[in-house]
């Protein structure tokens, strides 16, 4: 747990970082398309922008994890073992947490309705990080995955004259 929340601060203090230095904004990432109106007929993710976003955010996370220093805290022995009997009751060792690497980055898109004329379009990004956990005797590498929203949008559409909502479940069944 301490490992995830070692790298959710990295990766949080990384993003503020890139969305400060860069000159891109949440609406970069976002291609509208209109027509001849200027009625919004489409949005879709600007890829490319997010991509170069991802390349960027990579490299400084990188150089964020060899900057940092290895965090250290104390487990009883009886934890460590995974003992119930000697939990917290053992003597004290040191671990070691150090974030290696990130070994992935992604990005995905989700729309949610809002209304009967609102759709909500959210960009989210993944990264994977590798993280190794050092304690006498053993050490342990393992990954661990951040899921951030970067970027949302509302797409308005027109109010229709007539609106229903049918039930899913059951409506012809007169049984019931």
């Amino acid at each position: 747990m301490r490992a995830e929340v070692l790298i959710s601060r990295a990766v949080n203090r990384a993003l503020i970082d890139q969305f400060e230095e860069s000159d891109i904004s949440q609406e970069d990432l976002f291609i509208l398309d209109t027509d001849d109106d200027g009625k919004l007929m489409t949005v879709q993710a600007n890829s490319v922008e997010i991509n170069k976003f991802l390349t960027q955010l990579s490299v400084n996370l990188q150089e964020s994890f060899q900057e940092m220093n290895d965090e250290s805290f104390s487990v009883s022995v009886g934890t460590l073992l995974g003992s119930k009997l000697l939990s917290g009751m053992s003597p004290e060792v040191d671990i070691k947490i150090k974030p290696m690497s990130v070994l992935s980055t992604d990005f995905q898109t989700e729309l949610e309705s809002k209304g009967i004329n609102q759709t909500k379009y959210k960009i989210y990004i993944i990264l994977t990080c590798r993280i190794k956990v050092l304690a006498p005797f053993v050490s342990d590498s393992f990954d661990t995955s951040s899921t951030v929203l970067i970027a949302e949008t509302v797409i308005l559409g027109e109010v229709p004259e007539n609106y229903v909502v049918v039930p899913d479940d059951n409506i012809l069944d007169v049984t019931n």
